[in-house]
């Protein structure tokens, strides 16, 4: 894929652009915070304090936001024009992830969608193959309503807040999340998101970034591995007489399939992982979820 490609294929996702912004997202680095959307539990505030500011006050507000999404998306371009083969291995994975977490699961649109991108982009704008009723805004999902869990499973959910967000007195930003960390979550979020069929090893592996197969099959199962055992050891650590989180994985090498334990606490923990700001790291769950 040579530069003018590049741009070419950049010139339909200009479309979506705040679903571009996210790209900034992967990985996180030293300077994350500067690229980072807004956090969503932010945005009724900063909705309201729009209301309050004078007009002048409001103008400079909305030509900021421009002047950063008029940045954020020069900054896809530079990626797209110097880094062509990083940019066209991440972008169509970056759209999937996308439209799921703004429109939902779509088998209809998820057909025209993969047809777009595999011949379509060439004459059809990315625009012109969403449903004309589409926001293009992101959902908001609710945290889950925890009422329904007993005791031993509210600790469970909370050690796990915990982990991710921190506390009260000392929060965690998603966006200065290592890379350990960020692994973990996306694992939690694919395993929980699975239901009762969990998730398969090589499609978690693929959404790490360490390829399904081949010569990182060793390493991503290791960092598989690693991020259940890191998991269940901090629960231990706060739950008193917790023996596990997951059950034992079944199968083999990428066809190795991975679940929870407690189907409750899975169905809990994915609303958790779809109602926080990380969600965006996730891709669709798979069909049979």
């Amino acid at each position: 894929m040579n530069v003018t490609d590049a741009a070419q294929t950049t010139r339909p996702l200009c479309h979506v652009v705040g679903f571009l912004v996210r790209f900034m997202m992967m990985p996180p680095t030293q300077d994350a915070h500067v690229h980072a959307p807004p956090a969503k539990d932010n945005q009724g505030d900063r909705r309201e304090q729009d209301e309050d500011m004078s007009p002048e006050e409001l103008r400079f507000r909305r030509k900021e936001r421009e002047t950063r999404r008029s940045e954020l998306l020069d900054a896809i371009h530079a990626i797209a024009r110097r880094s062509p083969e990083v940019f066209e291995a991440e972008a169509e994975d970056l759209i999937r992830r996308s439209v799921w977490q703004q429109t939902g699961s779509d088998p209809m649109f998820s057909s025209k969608l993969d047809r777009w991108l595999k011949s379509e982009y060439r004459f059809e704008t990315f625009a012109s193959i969403l449903p004309h009723d589409a926001r293009l805004e992101r959902r908001e999902v609710e945290p889950p309503s925890v009422e329904h869990l007993d005791a031993r499973h509210r600790q469970v959910y909370d050690a796990l807040i915990e982990k991710f967000d921190g506390t009260k007195e000392q929060p965690r930003i998603h966006h200065r999340w290592d890379a350990a960390t960020r692994d973990q979550f996306i694992i939690l979020g694919m395993i929980a998101l699975g239901g009762k069929h969990g998730e398969r090893q090589s499609r978690m592996v693929h959404y790490l970034g360490l390829g399904a197969s081949g010569s990182d099959h060793l390493r991503g199962s290791n960092t598989v591995r690693a991020a259940k055992i890191a998991l269940t050891r901090h629960l231990r650590s706060r739950v008193p007489g917790f023996t596990d989180l997951f059950a034992k994985a079944t199968g083999n090498g990428d066809r190795r399939q991975h679940r929870f334990k407690d189907l409750d606490v899975a169905s809990t923990v994915a609303q958790y992982v779809r109602s926080h700001p990380a969600s965006m790291l996730l891709p669709e769950p798979p069909l049979t979820a």
